[in-house]
């Protein structure tokens, strides 16, 4: 991967330009998650694999996905089912019990509760293309910030400096919440291949490269909650 950060393309199907600074007024990429408690998250994980193309094409997603949390999470059995759409008017216009949603739900077996329904907005984001059956791993940093124009400038000074340090690999997002108790809040993922390398990025933020941005970060953002988690890909919009 080049050193030189281009956009995002959440699907062979779509390029969609992001904006670095907050307060841009025209439209950007939607992300919407829903997190799910089961005590049977195998049966769960199955159930998306199997049916999340068809719920992703009936709502009009771009990619759909679901993660598995190995720290930070609320409850136990928790699960992370998103989508990412083109633009706002796409992800809020979606008819969520739409008769294909309806008829995909009663394949499902597991008894789930759904704890959380979060929608977002894409603030900044990595290149990247994401296809059917992708695996990544995520740490993912909720923050709240008075100078959230700067912060993600951090963020993005954070990303090129992995870049010259061995991490082109690693994917840097930040996303607004538009809902919830967090409405406001900011959502920082770090997004790696796997395990291993996020692992290896943070042993990083140790580094003189990396602390010194650290340092610039503490003094406009705090932290409020964070997770660790692995996720697959089960939908992809072809071009």
């Amino acid at each position: 991967m080049s050193n030189s950060k281009t956009f995002l393309r959440i699907s062979t199907a779509m390029c969609l330009t992001l904006t670095l600074v907050v307060s841009q007024a025209w439209s950007r990429p939607a992300m919407s998650v829903l997190t799910v408690n089961t005590k049977d998250p195998v049966a769960y994980l199955q159930w998306v694999q199997s049916s999340g193309e068809a719920i992703a094409v009936s709502i009009d997603a771009a990619v759909g996905g679901i993660c598995v949390p190995s720290a930070g999470f609320y409850g136990p059995g928790e699960l992370y089912y998103w989508h990412l759409f083109g633009d706002h008017a796409t992800a809020l216009g979606s008819e969520q019990y739409n008769p294909t949603v309806m008829k995909e739900l009663k394949k499902l077996k597991a008894d789930r509760v759904v704890s959380r329904g979060d929608a977002y907005s894409v603030v900044m984001a990595e290149p990247g293309q994401y296809e059917a059956g992708d695996t990544f791993a995520n740490w993912n940093i909720v923050i709240s910030s008075e100078d959230q124009a700067q912060y993600v400038k951090e963020v993005a000074r954070m990303s090129a400096a992995a870049d010259e340090n061995g991490f082109s690999d690693i994917r840097f997002t930040v996303y607004s919440y538009l809902s919830g108790e967090n409405a406001g809040k900011l959502m920082t993922v770090v997004e790696a291949p796997n395990g291993n390398r996020l692992g290896a990025m943070l042993d990083e933020l140790e580094s003189d490269w990396a602390s010194a941005i650290l340092g610039d970060m503490a003094k406009v953002r705090q932290y409020e909650h964070g997770f660790t988690m692995n996720c697959r890909v089960v939908y992809a919009a072809e071009s």
